[in-house]
């Protein structure tokens, strides 16, 4: 993730009450909170529905944001594989949506711990994740006939191109504190005692772990897949399947964070530490987030309405290095951190 400077330039011959310049950057002044024991959240998605930044981290990812209700790039893929004649193929070619996990499409584990025994036990750190995925041989579009490989990879660099663009632009403010609020809540004095219970806590189970966000990921790449190989799998291939042993052992390991994670109530005091933080933010930044959605939303209808020409000037041949930044984390961020008071 990026931090950047915000500044938005702004027709003042369509908005009233508009000021001659633009911000000169967010407002990042909070006070650190004092959250005591808070109860355990029931989910991930229980804890996110009540926090103020999630329709935000969330924009342009769900339909159901509240912002921008429907003006999502799943939409907008949809949209240029029909202008493209072969809408029937738009959920078999794959687009370069912003990744949000953690956000308006969270998972069971992260810097939180583990939320949810019973999960745990039946699924492990496999909840929300399909094993043995990667790039098909031949491209991400080999399976589509001739024709509509080219009009897929002209719309996955339309996606691409229109998400870089957004994160330039219109969600640079929400880029920049969700970077804020992130490092903000990692480095809180509360969050961290939390952490270090829970590491004496796992201690106890036979486990040794810094934080539970370093845990999840040893985890991840025990089954293969996280950023590195899973013993006994092929480096250089896409990840296959765990074996029955490394599945065993991959739930053993989040049972045990989930149970971790409970008595440390390291869920309960992170969710509450970063609703406190968000709710700081949102109110000091309100005009600039305001400001960035409706740009959002008129880059969105521009978008659609120069679909045809898009499709016109674009190469069919995908760019797969990827776009240039995603937010929605929420996580662990090396970040300096925003002034408190």
């Amino acid at each position: 993730m990026h931090i950047r400077t915000w500044g938005l330039v702004i027709c003042c011959a369509v908005l009233p009450a508009c000021t001659a310049g633009p911000p000169k950057g967010p407002a990042a002044t909070v006070t650190t909170p004092a959250v005591g024991r808070p109860p355990a959240p029931a989910s991930v998605a229980a804890a996110l529905s009540s926090e103020v930044f999630t329709p935000y981290a969330a924009l342009g990812a769900a339909a159901n944001d509240g912002l921008a209700p429907g003006d999502t790039y799943d939409a907008l893929h949809t949209a240029c594989m029909n202008d493209a004649g072969y809408g029937q193929y738009a959920a078999d070619a794959p687009y370069p949506a912003r990744t949000n996990h953690g956000l308006g499409f969270p998972q069971a584990f992260g810097p939180w711990g583990y939320v949810g025994t019973a999960l745990a036990a039946q699924e492990g750190f496999l909840a929300g994740s399909v094993p043995g995925g990667g790039v098909p041989v031949g491209g991400p579009f080999a399976s589509l006939p001739t024709a509509a490989q080219a009009a897929a990879g002209k719309c996955f660099n339309i996606l691409e191109n229109f998400n870089n663009a957004q994160f330039a632009h219109s969600m640079a403010i929400i880029e920049t504190l969700n970077n804020y609020i992130s490092t903000d809540v990692v480095q809180d004095g509360e969050f961290k005692k939390a952490d270090r219970n829970w590491s004496a806590c796992m201690a106890k189970n036979g486990y040794s772990s810094p934080d539970a966000e370093a845990f999840w990921s040893q985890a991840l790449n025990s089954i293969g897949q996280g950023p590195g190989p899973a013993p006994g799998q092929n480096p250089s291939g896409p990840p296959g399947p765990p074996t029955a042993a490394q599945d065993k052992a991959q739930i053993a390991m989040a049972v045990a964070d989930a149970n971790c994670t409970l008595t440390s109530d390291l869920a309960g005091i992170y969710f509450a530490v970063q609703a406190n933080y968000e709710q700081q933010f949102v109110i000091a930044n309100q005009q600039a987030l305001n400001a960035g959605v409706r740009e959002y939303k008129a880059a969105f209808a521009k978008a659609l309405k120069t679909m045809p020409t898009l499709l016109q000037t674009t190469s069919a041949t995908p760019n797969l290095l990827g776009p240039a930044g995603h937010h929605g984390g929420r996580g662990h961020s090396a970040k300096p951190s925003p002034s408190h008071s």
